[in-house]
């Protein structure tokens, strides 16, 4: 069986680089280690750096709480990665 129309994966997207490099950004400014926020979430390392590297994807819950724990207020953290969304669509619209 061949699967030639086979959807592209979108932790792979562009968007959710955005979202990973969002967390990512926010975890370091807070200097909170990879170790560190998966104690504070109750998970492994591993989970945090499969999340960072795009093998994981984030739900809405998860972002809520990776944000909170790495004291950062998730809705201030969503709206700046929305506005870096926005601007990628409109990069995206002016290509087209």
């Amino acid at each position: 069986m061949t699967f030639l129309h086979r959807r592209a994966n979108p932790v792979f997207s562009d968007e959710y680089q955005l979202l990973r490099d969002t967390l990512l950004d926010a975890r370091l400014g807070a200097s909170v280690t990879q170790r560190d926020l998966a104690e504070r979430l109750g998970k492994s390392r591993s989970h945090v750096a499969r999340i960072e590297c795009g093998q994981r994807r984030v739900d809405t819950l998860e972002f809520y709480r990776i944000a909170r724990s790495i004291g950062a207020d998730p809705v201030k953290l969503f709206e700046a990665m929305a506005r870096k969304l926005d601007g990628l669509a409109a990069a995206n619209a002016r290509r087209t």
